[in-house]
């Protein structure tokens, strides 16, 4: 590693690229830090030879070789300081736009700017990243597209030069060409061919706007490739990737992908155990290691829910787990799909094995079971997943658990109703379990949920007509069923029920679409009795909808 002090300009001299990584953030420098850096340079202007003791230091520049084909410009990595070489760019190109093409002044500046004998991509001095390269190379060629970050930056530049210094005297081009030649210096850090750039992006990841694991995998992955084949890896596993799983969805995709093994994996270490892993890996198997990735990112995209399985059966076990919000699971739902998708795991037997799982956690959660143990439970099965057979395993595996791992049997499941506070529990749920009972009934031209609510029979508050009809222990009869699914049922006439009597909810809920209303609109009265005979209906249609596998 070589650290100097550097003027600036230097690194616009010769023939030579400054390559800003295709995975870097965009130029993103606006008004403030442009001011800043235009104050520094007019200190620098309006000194005079004998006050110009010591140079400016306007901040660090980090670099290190590309690795490149061995033609054309020699390319160097910006690791840090690109918002400010970009800048001092378009602070260039706005000193240029004082003069007309064609004259000396104008030639000398565009030669900071360009390598004159290079074509393509080889011919800027400065590469930033790819979804700004064309408006900044529309500004280097002197035709600026409209309403870009750089127009506004060269806008503002502009203004500036055409401005006055702090003794409102006009801005002399030759002497700021001089301050920003021999004035801004920088300090410039040259990594080896033995350095490792990745641990410089580990202590950027302190300073300055985090980056986040996601940041890191992509920069670790990109940086193994050559120069050349970066842009079409990030294009074609980096982009669709991160399109994919935008915000916190990658990071999280990128720690279900590594527990895959069956290995617990923290949020805050997600890059250095995909690090770890891959340090043994040729540079040349990178590319095929993010394709990987990204083809497992479509899979985790269906099982979070941001997009549709093509399969419809796949489709309808994924949001059911979803619904229920069982993310521990999606280490061994990953692995399942990926091996469906390799055709080493038949549609009947993924289908199987997500609804096991739904039954097991559905089961454990009425039961009041512990969820402290689901992660290691789901990360055991996900390390032992066999090669075939896996709803049979999977079945006798989750059956197999005592203790904090079991799997509620009938009788736990049917006690545990009479208990479990659907209500209490997140909306989601408990209309995920009244919609299940629903469907369950098997209509031909079943009744649709999306304006369906939760209605308790029983109502929250109790009128003096309810009270009548509950008779004796009604405070005590109230708190133990209001909440449970015996008393809870689905319905569009919300509103109109509320607390009304029994036979005006009655009425209403006799012409309700739903099957399980009609049962309660059989009822003469809403008591004790029903709401256990209510209950009994329910066990006998959840038992059957998230059965248990016979020992």
């Amino acid at each position: 590693m070589e650290a100097r002090p550097s003027q600036i300009l230097e690194f616009f001299n010769g023939t030579k690229q400054m390559l800003v990584p295709l995975f870097q953030r965009p130029y993103e420098w606006g008004p403030n830090e442009w001011e800043t850096l235009w104050a520094d340079l007019l200190e620098q202007y309006e000194r005079t030879e004998e006050e110009s003791v010591a140079s400016h230091f306007t901040g660090a520049i980090v670099t290190a070789p590309a690795r490149s084909v061995p033609v054309g410009v020699s390319k160097y990595l910006v690791i840090d300081g690109q918002q400010r070489l970009t800048t001092v760019t378009i602070l260039i190109c706005a000193m240029r736009s004082l003069f007309e093409p064609g004259t000396k002044e104008y030639r000398k500046l565009t030669r900071l700017l360009v390598n004159e004998d290079d074509d393509g991509l080889d011919h800027f001095k400065l590469l930033p990243t790819q979804p700004d390269r064309a408006a900044f190379q529309a500004l280097i060629a002197a035709t600026p597209q409209a309403d870009t970050r750089f127009t506004h930056a060269f806008e503002f530049f502009q203004k500036k030069l055409a401005g006055t210094d702090s003794d409102g005297a006009p801005i002399n081009s030759e002497r700021l060409a001089t301050a920003v030649q021999s004035r801004l210096t920088v300090v410039a850090i040259h990594l080896g061919d033995t350095d490792d750039p990745y641990l410089i992006f580990e202590s950027l990841n302190a300073k300055g706007t985090p980056l986040t694991q996601a940041d890191l995998v992509r920069n670790y992955l990109l940086l193994r490739l050559h120069s050349n084949a970066q842009q079409k890896a990030y294009e074609e596993a980096w982009l669709p990737m991160q399109a994919a799983l935008p915000g916190e969805h990658l990071t999280e995709f990128m720690r279900q992908y590594l527990m895959m093994n069956g290995e617990e994996v923290a949020k805050s270490a997600i890059y250095t155990v995909l690090k770890k892993r891959l340090l043994d890996v040729q540079d040349s198997a990178i590319a095929g290691e993010l394709l990987r990735m990204q083809k497992a990112s479509v899979l985790y995209a269906n099982i979070v829910g941001l997009t549709a399985p093509t399969d419809a059966t796949l489709g309808k076990g994924l949001a059911r787990l979803q619904r229920w919000d069982i993310a521990t699971a999606n280490p061994f739902i990953l692995k399942l799909l990926l091996a469906h998708s390799r055709a080493e795991v038949s549609t009947t037997d993924v289908a199987s094995s997500i609804a096991l799982i739904e039954s097991f956690v559905v089961r454990r959660a009425v039961c009041a079971v512990p969820t402290n143990q689901l992660k290691r439970i789901f990360l055991s099965i996900t390390k032992d997943m066999p090669a075939s057979g896996i709803p049979q395993w999977l079945s006798k595996t989750l059956a197999s658990g005592s203790s904090g791992r079991r799997w509620p049997k009938d009788d736990e499941f049917k006690d545990a109703l009479l208990r479990y506070r659907a209500y209490a529990q997140p909306t989601a749920r408990c209309k995920f379990l009244l919609e299940s009972i629903e469907e369950h009934h098997g209509h031909k031209e079943p009744a649709a949920f999306v304006n369906a609510t939760i209605e308790h029979v029983m109502p929250q508050t109790l009128t003096d007509e309810w009270r009548s009809m509950l008779g004796d222990n009604v405070t005590d009869i109230h708190e133990q069923w209001v909440d449970l699914l015996g008393n809870l049922t689905l319905t569009g006439y919300n509103s109109e029920l509320s607390n009304s009597p029994f036979p005006t909810k009655k009425q209403l809920l006799s012409d309700s679409h739903f099957e399980m209303n009609k049962w309660i609109a059989g009822r003469e009265k809403w008591t004790e009795v029903e709401l256990r005979e209510r209950t009994e209906l329910v066990f006998a249609k959840t038992k059957e909808i998230w059965p248990r596998p016979a020992e």
